[in-house]
């Protein structure tokens, strides 16, 4: 059995103490991702909105409009809005900030920690971003292969006919699994199925080889502690036993999902 080592931030929006000022004024951050789209709307009384797309039909349909409809996504077009994330590129009239920086600033806003390794596993890329005294000593970005992300999780949760939910509570007993890889993982999981493995086991070798994945991205830095972003810090089973197999407590910020365009908001503002 795998012992949790998870510690949570304040869920509650505005609750953020550590951060030394909200925006003065109404700001807007976008993180156009390779999955999904992210909003976040803030204010000086703290987060006013936030909202997601899949990102291909929002794209889409940007582009058919010859741009962002700001009145259409319910934003004031006096907002200050700041872009990043994949996609940004398609907005290249409007500020954008690159994803180390968007991340890094959400985090270290969220969590309040001046020490850590931020995990950001999104829906097919992933990022490693180590920081110390309040500032980003070295990072790791993979936007070229899905192995170990969200869409790894979404290939095995269908070909083993489950929910995310029901992959993200398995974790006893895991079998061993060596291959993270979205396409050619089926493979190794279909052995197990034919030699009669439980399917629960199967769930959590699959979440303990996302875990492991996670464990050899990080080794360098030899983290006092991890800070897990992105959609994939939803399945708790790999956050739980990333911390387990990284030898170090765990931080998952209040909104993983969120955390670019939340970083976005406080471009302007000291931290």
């Amino acid at each position: 059995m795998i012992e949790s080592n998870i510690k949570k931030t304040p869920d509650v929006f505005g609750d953020f103490g550590y951060i030394k000022s909200w925006p003065l004024e109404i700001s807007v951050g976008l993180d156009i991702g390779s999955r999904t789209v992210k909003l976040v709307v803030c204010g000086p009384d703290g987060i006013i909105k936030k909202n997601t797309w899949e990102s291909v039909p929002f794209v889409r349909n940007m582009n058919n409009n010859g741009g962002l409809d700001i009145k259409e996504l319910g934003l004031d077009p006096a907002w200050p809005l700041v872009v990043t994330g994949y996609g940004k590129a398609a907005l290249p009239q409007m500020p954008g900030i690159s994803e180390i920086r968007a991340h890094f600033k959400g985090a270290l806003a969220q969590t309040g920690l001046g020490d850590f390794t931020l995990v950001e596993l999104g829906g097919q890329d992933s990022k490693v971003i180590h920081v110390e005294g309040g500032k980003v000593l070295d990072f790791v970005t993979n936007d070229r292969c899905a192995a170990g992300t969200g869409r790894y999780l979404e290939n095995m949760a269908r070909l083993m006919d489950t929910s995310l939910e029901e992959l993200a509570g398995a974790k006893e007993d895991p079998v061993e699994i060596t291959n993270t890889c979205a396409t050619f993982g089926e493979t190794e999981i279909l052995g197990h199925l034919v030699k009669g493995v439980h399917s629960s086991r199967i769930l959590a070798g699959i979440n303990w080889s996302v875990a492991r994945r996670v464990a050899q991205m990080v080794r360098r830095y030899k983290p006092k502690v991890l800070v897990f972003c992105g959609g994939v810090a939803k399945n708790t089973s790999v956050v739980e036993m990333a911390g387990q197999a990284a030898g170090c407590p765990v931080i998952t910020p209040p909104e993983p999902q969120i955390n670019g365009a939340f970083g976005c908001c406080l471009e302007k503002e000291p931290i």
